[in-house]
């Protein structure tokens, strides 16, 4: 029985489970209750639960579909997570051991420093985050290792620099292979090329899914774009959302074509746009609507909505960022204090476009004591406690793991120097008395390995902890130390979770074994980028505010140069920002607030900025121009913005 509650256009998506549909779905339209109602209609019908696939980008987009659709069967997951079930599924035909490590991106960039080590090059003169990059980028375009060392022009790396690029692949690839690791790409590329090269695994997984639904089209890049259509090509049954006003990634690879290129793949793809907005109001949508039409690569779409905006948008002019942050101060306190209509801390959120623009927000939010917390930042499974807890269990499983071994050889301290470890990773004959500091080591790992073959998930990880003594080493008795431990009390609290057969947002997780539990912290580590913060503002990128949405919105730093960005030269890159403000705008639901300052220092030097011409874009009617200080003249404030 289909929910009353869709519209028609809703509807007809759900309805329309035969053969290729593409739903273009603008910002709060509604595309996840398409897409699980959808899933649950074709179970209704009888289709076999575990015919039917929905991958999403995020692991927070998954849960929530897998918490409405409430029906176990169903493949639900992220496109890593459906990478890593391939994976596993085929570890003899892909030729990877069964105690793989994944790799999280800091310990990938070290494979790739330790190969510039290796190979004599200062990682300083060649920026392995750069390297790191190419290759990743290469490899969601299907360019492989192999493919570059025999055309070391791919991605534009030739000379030099491509020689260097391809010796360092090389020995990442080797280095990873010698200890067990995947990383990050591997897990969808290694899949993908097996279902392009094998005809009986493509056979049977495309015989095993029946009806596909992809979310976020828009932002697949060719690896998630090919694994997608190769998995659709026996039934065609596939159900793309996407919306190319959204597409803000392409600087990680993402491709919007692949939304253009729907039609072209399935000529007879049913095409159906969702316009309806529940997110935000009539004024917001309208200025929305006004700024993305100046975009030329696009599909038409105009979104609407029932609600009535009570407040017109606000621009606001201030001297400088100090005083621009002093404004978001006063209105958010005002918003907080509001007799009618108080919004908590916790429904508003301040949007830059660089990270760097939070500082002067920070110093006067602290200083007008508003509770904030900077979304983007140093997030849970990347802490140092966190990762050191891992790293003893990793080793245990994986003993081929030397980023792991190195990381806590000496942690907590046992008297293993730099000396002494680089003769232990070496492989080195060690003296009696080196060879009893080792020992004291390995004692340790051998004790946790075997609690991992008889103890059930929290129980082994409590016993972890105590086998290396962890408690002593972090909590030191300071605010910061105390603070840590209860970091090492929320992961156990995530292990209890995980044993019971359920993540921590609730949904099924498989066995509840120790490897559910290091699935569950590798897939979050590379799809989740926010947690939810109680009664705090939220500080954020615009790209990191993607998918989320709040009561009241600022952006700030709406000057030329700042957003759109001195680096968006070209039309391409000018579009791109243009659509990222539009995101930036539909993450409000009924406050938004563009501001500018007339000066501002960037990179230690004060200079006076344009204001942005996204502002120009903004019908007039729609706004409310603001000056701060007052005394500055209002009526100048427009003109300076329309004449520009």
């Amino acid at each position: 029985m289909l929910d009353s509650s869709l519209n028609k256009e809703q509807e007809e998506a759900v309805k329309t489970t035969n053969g290729p549909v593409l739903v273009i779905a603008g910002a709060g339209a509604g595309k996840t209750k398409v897409i699980t109602e959808r899933v649950k209609r074709l179970i209704a019908s009888g289709i076999p639960a575990e015919r039917v696939l929905a991958v999403t980008f995020t692991n927070k987009a998954a849960g929530e579909m897998k918490e409405r659709v409430a029906t176990a069967g169903p493949f639900i997951g992220t496109f890593h997570a459906l990478g890593l079930l391939l994976i596993k599924e085929n570890l003899e035909k892909l030729k990877i051991s069964k105690n793989f490590t994944i790799i999280d991106e800091d310990d990938a960039l070290k494979l790739i420093k330790d190969s510039l080590i290796e190979m004599s090059k200062d990682p300083k003169d060649f920026e392995p985050a750069r390297l790191k990059n190419q290759i990743s980028g290469m490899r969601n375009r299907l360019i492989t290792e192999e493919d570059f060392a025999g055309d070391p022009s791919y991605g534009g790396a030739g000379g030099y620099f491509g020689e260097i690029l391809g010796a360092v692949w090389k020995l990442y690839e080797a280095k990873k292979k010698q200890q067990n690791f995947l990383d990050f790409d591997d897990l969808l590329l290694k899949p993908t090329l097996l279902l392009m090269k094998d005809k009986g695994f493509r056979a049977l997984y495309q015989n095993r899914w029946q009806y596909l639904h992809i979310d976020e089209y828009q932002d697949t890049n060719e690896v998630q774009y090919t694994l997608s259509k190769i998995l659709a090509e026996r039934h065609r049954n596939i159900l793309a959302v996407g919306d190319i006003d959204q597409a803000i990634y392409s600087w990680r690879g993402a491709d919007f074509k692949n939304v253009l290129n729907f039609q072209k793949d399935y000529p007879d793809a049913k095409i159906i746009t969702l316009e309806k907005n529940y997110r935000s109001t009539d004024i917001i949508l309208e200025a929305a609507n006004s700024l993305i039409l100046n975009n030329k690569m696009r599909l038409p779409k105009k979104l609407w909505t029932e609600k009535k905006g009570a407040s017109a948008i606000k621009i606001i002019f201030a001297e400088d960022e100090r005083k621009e942050a002093e404004m978001v101060a006063g209105e958010i306190r005002a918003l907080y204090g509001a007799e009618r209509e108080s919004l908590s801390f916790a429904k508003m959120a301040v949007l830059y476009r660089t990270n760097a623009q939070s500082r002067a927000v920070e110093e006067i939010f602290l200083k007008r004591n508003i509770p904030y917390r900077i979304i983007g930042g140093v997030r849970f499974y990347e802490r140092k406690e966190i990762k050191d807890i891992l790293a003893y269990i990793k080793f245990a499983l994986n003993e081929h793991d030397e980023i792991s071994k190195k990381r806590i050889l000496n942690v907590p301290p046992r008297g293993i120097g730099k000396t002494l470890m680089q003769k232990i990773l070496a492989g080195i004959v060690l003296k009696p008395e080196e060879e009893k500091k080792y020992a004291n080591f390995k004692k340790i790992i051998s004790e946790i390995k075997e609690d991992s073959a008889r103890l059930p998930l929290h129980d082994f990880l409590k016993n972890a902890i105590k086998r290396a003594n962890y408690r002593g080493y972090i909590d030191d008795g300071t605010e910061k130390g105390s603070e840590r431990w209860q970091n090492v009390g929320e992961l156990l609290s995530i292990a209890k979770k995980i044993s019971l057969g359920r993540s921590p947002t609730g949904e099924a997780v498989g066995g509840g074994t120790i490897e559910d539990f290091l699935e569950h912290v590798a897939l979050f580590a590379v799809d989740d980028k926010y947690e939810p913060a109680k009664e705090k503002v939220s500080l954020m990128t615009m790209h990191t505010a993607k998918g989320l949405e709040f009561d009241a919105v600022f952006i700030v730093g709406l000057e030329e140069g700042l957003f759109p960005h001195s680096l968006s030269i070209e039309p391409a890159d000018l579009e791109e920002e243009r659509r990222l403000c539009y995101v930036a705008i539909t993450r409000a639901k009924t406050h938004l607030y563009l501001t500018y300052a007339a000066r501002r220092t960037l990179f230690g030097e004060r200079v006076a900025n344009l204001p942005s011409r996204f502002l120009k874009e903004i019908p007039e009617h729609l706004a409310e121009y603001i000056s701060f200080p007052e005394e500055t003249d209002e009526n100048g404030i427009l003109e300076n913005i329309i004449e520009y």
